[in-house]
């Protein structure tokens, strides 16, 4: 036996996930593969169908799959695309079959080749967790409450405590846990128990409100869209259209700082009516609505980093939101947690696992996904956060690149690859790409209105100095 082969087979009898989440299930789906047996630990009752469950209290609004994320899912599930579409979801080309409009200025529509996905949480959810559930080598249980980590001592985690539902209680070994249940982790205290110290933490305070309802809407021209997105201009509200699987449309609108709108059907026509764009409001004419106001609340977007801690036990990871939560206006959340699986998945590959390479990896993941949502969130006064000196520039840059948009495909393509999580963003800075920003924004409409808080448009002479950032920071801010 190669000494690769018996490093990549040492310690890899069974690993267990804690939470079936999207990054759950394609954190399993990752593991299958390099382990002989995996467990999937869920506290909630997972259902047989594409229903709403109570551990993902967000299923009712609107969720976003990114390109990136949609290659991901196809990596870890193939043939899972085409599955979906043969059972009636809506797929087809972000950018010839989408409406964006970014800050006001909506983006020269062009065809990308990269697909988009109108899909329920629930029933993709659920096609996944079918597909996890037919992996030979992995069990997913339910009704079950991870108590705490079993360690021989303080360097390597050996398993978990756990309490079924009946009240008995379990000690499950294994060569891998995954922390995988969200916001609520519990893994900074259970390091702290073990004598390491817990991750720094970062959040931005954006006080996100939203309210969200299914239509089925009357104007066939809007019906065949299968996305509309209007991010914050001047006010710090925003919307999103998508198609679902059953033929209807969801529609999320709110803002940030609480000023979603008030929980009345008046409200929230009248929400739509206001923002950069009336093309929700326009769809919504005549539509007959299908489901009642869901209302929901997001805090502040949060990152644990794992990657700068010292030291840290060897058969222990977390993964998706257990690192870093975002504000969920940005559709960003299932894409990170499903590319930080194939990271993991392809680390496994390589020999054995290192946790802090792992997370180095997820930071990398994680870290695009934080600079489009706080950044763009940090524009305003209100929201509470962590302002580093180039932001302003960053956005005075991509404020006229989406400016430029409007009418220049290339930089449109170049945008939503970026936002797709597809290309790094360090191509924005690309010459081409610069150059054409300098030549859009020069012969540009006159510059629309700028956010509180924010820097107004920048002129061409500023180039330099954006170059210059660049060259100092090349994965600084980028703003959607």
């Amino acid at each position: 036996m190669s000494k690769r082969k018996r490093q990549t087979s040492e310690r890899r009898r069974s690993a267990v996930v804690i939470g079936a989440s999207m990054a759950g299930l394609t954190a399993a789906a990752a593991l299958a593969s390099q382990f002989e047996q995996v467990l999937v630990l869920e506290r909630d009752e997972l259902p047989e169908s594409a229903a709403h469950r109570r551990g993902v209290p967000q299923s009712k609004h609107a969720h976003g799959l990114q390109p990136g994320g949609v290659k991901a899912l196809e990596d870890l599930f193939p043939g899972l695309v085409g599955e979906l579409t043969d059972a009636g979801v809506p797929v087809g080309d972000l950018g010839a079959d989408g409406s964006w409009t970014i800050g006001g200025s909506t983006l020269s529509r062009v065809e990308l080749g990269l697909p988009g996905v109108g899909v329920t949480r629930p029933y993709l959810e659920h096609a996944v967790r079918t597909r996890v559930r037919a992996l030979p080598n992995v069990e997913l249980r339910d009704h079950v409450e991870v108590r705490g980590l079993l360690a021989d001592d303080p360097t390597r985690v050996v398993g978990i405590d756990l309490a079924n539902a009946d009240g008995t209680t379990e000690r499950l070994a294994a060569d891998l846990v995954v922390d995988a249940t969200g916001k609520v982790s519990k893994l900074p205290a259970w390091l702290s128990a073990l004598g390491y110290e817990a991750p720094a933490e970062e959040a931005v305070h954006c006080k996100m409100a939203y309210l969200s309802r299914r239509w089925r809407l009357a104007d066939s021209a809007a019906a065949s869209e299968l996305v509309t997105v209007i991010t914050p201009a001047e006010q710090p509200h925003f919307g999103v259209m998508i198609r679902q699987e059953d033929g209807t449309h969801i529609v999320t609108l709110g803002g940030l700082l609480d000023s979603a709108p008030a929980r009345t059907e008046d409200d929230y026509l009248d929400f739509a009516g206001a923002l950069p764009l009336q093309r929700i409001a326009d769809a919504l004419v005549g539509a007959t609505a299908v489901t009642e106001l869901q209302p929901s609340h997001f805090p502040a977007s949060r990152r644990r980093r794992y990657d700068k801690i010292a030291a840290f036990p060897a058969g222990l990871l977390a993964i998706g939101d257990a690192i870093a939560s975002f504000n969920p206006m940005y559709g960003q959340g299932m894409t990170v947690a499903a590319l930080e699986a194939v990271a993991l998945r392809d680390m496994l590959v390589r020999g054995p696992l290192d946790a802090r390479k792992f997370f180095g990896a997820a930071h990398r993941i994680e870290d695009v996904a934080w600079k489009i949502s706080t950044g763009g969130d940090l524009r305003y006064d209100g929201v509470e956060g962590k302002r580093t000196p180039d932001m302003k520039l960053m956005n005075r840059y991509l404020d006229r690149l989406s400016r430029a948009a409007r009418s220049d495909a290339v930089l449109a393509r170049q945008f939503l690859r970026v936002a797709g999580f597809i290309d790094r963003p360090e191509t924005f800075f690309r010459p081409s790409i610069v150059w054409r920003v300098i030549r859009g924004g020069s012969r540009a409409a006159a510059p629309q209105p700028s956010p509180a808080g924010s820097a107004a448009g920048s002129s061409g002479a500023q180039a330099p100095q954006i170059n210059t950032a660049i060259a100092s920071n090349p994965a600084a801010t980028v703003i959607p």
